[in-house]
């Protein structure tokens, strides 16, 4: 599980963000799990007003965990990070500690003018609870390895200032076998910019039934899903179909080979086929959060979600936060991570698991735990309280 995440100079982000999942022990009153002794919330909203820097974090979140991933063998992943546009003269920082097979770990990465400033990976060792590192990289790629770690030179030569000393560890398979798994273990509905461009949206239905394709346990799970929360859909049906995409010649069209999905409805005894982006914004919202959440709550790992409620019913919205309530339905320990705009949520979730963003006046997002606040009671209803104001965190609407 994550314990926490740390930005630092990335968009709207200035001075350090914290997100942390870690609570006390008195604090155990919500959706949480316990590892090592140590408490470790299950759950965190980040509420607040438009353009206070929600999206962004997530964002920052994503891109960074991305970066430590794939960015060896992807150059979509290199380094490409937007800083706020005060802080275009310092470095954009990111950490986060997490525990993977009870191990617990920091990782550290500094970034300036997209080339790596300092790349840290640490374990902590349980008897002392003291850090030590596993790799140490400063600038110029001057790097110090544990014992743990025999590097190939060859190798090592291939790593680019751009790019993740992590991420070509975990992609020649470096680590034992499945170790750091939570690191590649997360699942978002947030993009890089590029792929909207590329693929959105017939090319995003396209990515959902190629998954569906590979996996047909996730394909029947779907299907039933969308019988229990009355779409009205009774079955789906993929389907390869040629696109036109331009011409080769003045008469000749370039086409090229699509999945897609159809939607079967049943009407009188009768089947009737939609393509799927026929279908409302809201059940195609929902089919994509299901996918990610189906792999989540089987896999554990995280579950990013940006504007999770978005043209969801309040009761759908519920159902998926249930699920990482539900230690049947949750059994190993998902996380989810998730902005809205509808406070209704709140009075589920207790006063470690919201966070208020706000913009300070030097124009940078702050967060703010709950709990930090002075006198909120663990039986308040939030709901009503942040609607009344008493949070803050709301826009502040001024009448001309």
């Amino acid at each position: 599980m994550f314990l926490n995440f740390k930005l630092t100079n990335y968009r709207s982000i200035g001075e350090e963000v914290v997100i942390d999942f870690s609570i006390r022990d008195r604090q155990k009153l919500g959706a949480c799990a316990e590892i090592n002794d140590q408490p470790i919330n299950n759950i965190i909203c980040l509420v607040g007003p438009n353009a206070s820097g929600k999206s962004n974090i997530l964002k920052g979140i994503v891109q960074f965990l991305n970066f430590a991933n794939k960015s060896y063998s992807s150059p979509f992943y290199k380094c490409a990070f937007t800083t706020h546009f005060c802080g275009n003269d310092t470095h954009t920082g990111f950490s986060t500690e997490f525990i993977d097979k009870k191990n617990q770990y920091r990782y550290e990465v500094s970034i300036q003018h997209n080339i790596v400033q300092e790349e840290t990976l640490l374990k902590r060792d349980e008897t002392t609870k003291r850090y030590s590192y596993i790799f140490n990289r400063g600038i110029h790629n001057k790097i110090s390895f544990s014992k743990e770690i025999k590097i190939n030179k060859q190798d090592l030569s291939r790593l680019g200032d751009d790019v993740s000393l992590l991420s070509l560890l975990l992609e020649l398979n470096y680590f034992e076998k499945n170790d750091l798994l939570i690191l590649k273990n997360f699942y978002a509905n947030v993009y890089p910019e590029f792929f909207f461009v590329t693929q959105y949206p017939d090319g995003k239905i396209n990515m959902i039934s190629q998954k569906l394709q590979d996996d047909n346990i996730l394909l029947d799970e779907l299907i039933e899903e969308l019988k229990v929360i009355d779409t009205g859909i009774s079955s789906l049906e993929l389907k390869k179909v040629k696109k036109y995409i331009g011409m080769v010649s003045e008469e000749t069209p370039r086409k090229r080979e699509w999945l897609t999905i159809l939607t079967k409805h049943k009407v009188a005894s009768k089947d009737y086929s939609l393509p799927m982006l026929e279908e409302s914004s809201g059940t195609l919202h929902y089919i994509e959060t299901f996918m990610h959440l189906s792999k989540v709550l089987q896999n554990g790992g995280i579950f990013i979600a940006d504007e999770l409620e978005q043209s969801l019913h309040p009761d759908l919205t519920s159902r998926v936060i249930n699920r990482f309530m539900n230690k049947d339905k949750n059994p190993n320990n998902a996380q989810l991570l998730f902005t809205t705009h509808n406070p209704w949520f709140l009075q589920d979730l207790t006063k470690t698991q919201i966070i208020i963003t706000e913009k300070n006046n030097q124009a940078q997002t702050e967060t703010t735990r709950l709990d930090e606040i002075a006198g909120v009671r663990n039986d308040e209803n939030y709901f009503m309280k942040y609607i009344a104001g008493e949070y803050d965190g709301r826009p502040k609407i001024k009448e001309t």
